[in-house]
């Protein structure tokens, strides 16, 4: 109560991403380089969804930045068909990065977005119309949808070790008997 739907905005995107990184805290630096899908070696690690919101983090803040200075948002321009073949090559750029690199620009890119985004008043924060809006929603949605994707590799990743190992303890036992 009291508070501006920008101010709700600008929580949500402080939130979701302390949410994303909670959702890999922990994390070993051989398993996040590990493929999210266990039967494909080509799917992505945690590490490379780290790069890719990087990346996208980096272009909205350009954007945000050309909205304020009251340029053509170019990010709004960028062709759909074009979107997963640059995903694809910046991931790939930035997969020999170490983690910690990649979550040092992260916290960069994201201190600029938020410096640039507590600029915009609540009209241009919150107006369907306005560049920014729809922007910094893509941002919010984006760090939510690896979240879950996140989560829910590592529930099926402890699944998978605890099966292992009880499948090992039992074998180990049986051996023993």
């Amino acid at each position: 109560t009291g508070y501006s739907a920008a101010e709700r905005s600008r929580y949500g995107i402080v939130e979701e991403r302390r949410l994303l990184l909670d959702a890999i805290s922990g994390l070993a630096a051989d398993v996040v380089r590990e493929p999210l899908n266990f039967s494909d070696d080509d799917s992505w690690s945690v590490h490379d969804i780290l790069a890719h919101l990087m990346f996208w983090e980096g272009c909205e803040y350009e954007a945000i930045d050309q909205y304020l200075r009251g340029k053509r948002v170019e990010l709004l321009d960028f062709p759909i068909k074009r979107i997963d073949g640059t995903t694809a090559a910046a991931v790939e750029t930035l997969r020999a990065q170490p983690t910690e690199n990649i979550l040092g620009y992260m916290r960069k890119t994201r201190e600029a977005l938020m410096e640039a985004m507590f600029k915009l008043d609540d009209e241009q924060l919150n107006s369907d119309e306005s560049a920014a809006h729809l922007i910094l929603g893509i941002d919010l949605e984006h760090d939510r949808e690896h979240r879950k994707e996140l989560l829910v590799w590592r529930h099926r990743r402890a699944q998978q070790v605890l099966e292992a190992g009880i499948s090992v303890s039992y074998t180990h036992l049986r051996a023993r008997a």
